[in-house]
């Protein structure tokens, strides 16, 4: 039950984690938890927002329980909203696009095809594997609405999107996939693979932290009132 609390969602761990308690600190909003460090819960030390209730949840939780209503706003992922399942996103306002979590969404090929540099190269490769291999192109990757989305708004349909749950870039050299696509920022690890991001066009999304809101909860004044505050930075 939500009860009477206003629901925050609040990245669990690593850098965005600690740059999205950075906008709480910045306003003055201290989180204390009841039960120690390990309590999946928070509250906020201001007789102002005493029924705000902060839940320490992973970027695609946040996303999902944003969309269903069991919190009122968070702080996610723009890549984790896109990707997610069209009723939830359908039920979803973006307030704010932060300036962490910064990473691109990419389409990264093998190093060693030379002649693939745009999406019309892409889809001739894909006609081959079909052709030559008897199969279908494998693409791999965690982010499989929206490599979906790309690959037929990009007349490429000869292939086949396989589900990654870690260790995405290694799929090539391990022989699950011939492509990826996944995020990157410094493309270090791509490279230590082998792979290179394809270089017209291969930027699917442009992704940040982002403060979003359930848009019926946000109709309600207390909500509005902190996601607005949160807003500011």
């Amino acid at each position: 039950m939500k009860s009477d609390f206003v629901n925050i969602g609040l990245i669990s761990k690593g850098r965005m984690m600690e740059s999205a308690q950075k906008i709480f600190k910045k306003n003055k909003l201290k989180i204390y938890k009841k039960s120690g460090e390990r309590d999946l819960f928070g509250y906020i030390k201001d007789k102002k927002f005493q029924n705000v209730r902060i839940w320490f949840l992973s970027p695609k939780e946040i996303i999902e329980s944003v969309g269903t209503g069991v919190l009122d706003a968070g702080i996610g992922a723009l890549d984790l909203l896109k990707n997610s399942e069209p009723n939830i996103q359908s039920r979803i306002s973006i307030e704010k696009k932060y300036d962490f979590g910064q990473c691109q969404l990419c389409v990264l090929l093998p190093t060693f095809w030379l002649d693939t540099v745009n999406p019309t190269d892409l889809e001739e490769v894909s006609w081959e594997f079909f052709y030559k291999k008897k199969r279908l192109m494998r693409i791999a990757t965690k982010f499989k609405l929206l490599t979906e989305q790309w690959c037929k708004s990009r007349g490429i349909n000869m292939v086949e999107i396989i589900g990654s749950e870690g260790a995405t870039e290694a799929a090539p050299r391990l022989g699950k996939a011939d492509l990826v696509v996944d995020v990157a920022t410094s493309f270090d690890t791509a490279k230590a693979n082998n792979l290179k991001l394809l270089e017209d066009d291969g930027v699917i999304l442009n992704s940040s932290a982002i403060l979003c809101s359930n848009k019926n909860s946000i109709k309600k004044r207390e909500v509005k009132k902190f996601v607005k505050l949160l807003s500011k930075n």
